[in-house]
């Protein structure tokens, strides 16, 4: 095996946009803290929902007429600070300060210099939550979560329909409404089945 040689670099920008690439890293390991409570066999981790919430974020940027590439942007850093402050669930919120995720998106931009991707600027859009761009990465944050209780829902945990009950009323824009209803009533295999139903007879099987 070939030895890896250690350089020192003097390209002190691509060092801290590695160091921040670990610290995102670090999302992959912090489960999702609402899961404690529901109890069920369904886990998932905050990078994923972070994935989940920049997917629905694109789509529903389409349909409510916002800046796509703005909202994406906001819903790939928008569980950034719990690398940092941690993810807490809702009981914990309720006995426990909440962590300034916006001075820790400051220290952030300001330790990996990051001034000129505005990762500040656009979680503070976010959390303001006073821009179409940032009302619908919100509703694309909480339909991210309804997808997970859905899931904990047709896994059996009948709790899940009350979770998703509430979600369905936090939601504010009409077109994630929409997709929230759609979303409660769906069967989440129907695409793969359709899919199947397509080709299972077109298909030799050995």
């Amino acid at each position: 095996m070939k030895k890896i040689v250690k350089k020192k670099s003097s390209n002190k920008e691509s060092e801290n946009l590695i160091k921040l690439l670990w610290e995102y890293r670090i999302l992959k390991y912090i489960p999702r803290a609402s899961l404690q409570y529901l109890k069920g066999p369904a886990k998932e981790n905050v990078a994923e929902h972070s994935f989940y919430t920049t997917i629905i974020g694109w789509l529903l940027a389409k349909l409510e007429g916002a800046d796509e590439d703005k909202v994406i942007k906001i819903c790939l850093i928008h569980d950034l600070a719990e690398a940092r402050g941690g993810e807490k669930n809702l009981m914990n919120k309720f006995y426990s300060e909440p962590a300034d995720e916006p001075k820790i998106f400051k220290e952030i931009s300001k330790q990996y210099q990051l001034e000129e991707f505005s990762f500040d600027k656009l979680f503070q859009e976010f959390f303001k939550e006073e821009t179409l761009e940032a009302r619908v990465a919100k509703d694309a944050d909480i339909l991210a979560g309804m997808i997970l209780e859905k899931e904990c829902l047709d896994l059996g945990n009948e709790k899940a329909s009350k979770w998703l009950a509430v979600s369905l009323k936090r939601l504010k824009g009409k077109k994630a409404q929409e997709l929230g209803e759609k979303l409660v009533e769906a069967d989440a295999d129907s695409w793969w089945l359709e899919v199947a139903k397509k080709y299972i007879f077109k298909t030799k099987f050995f």
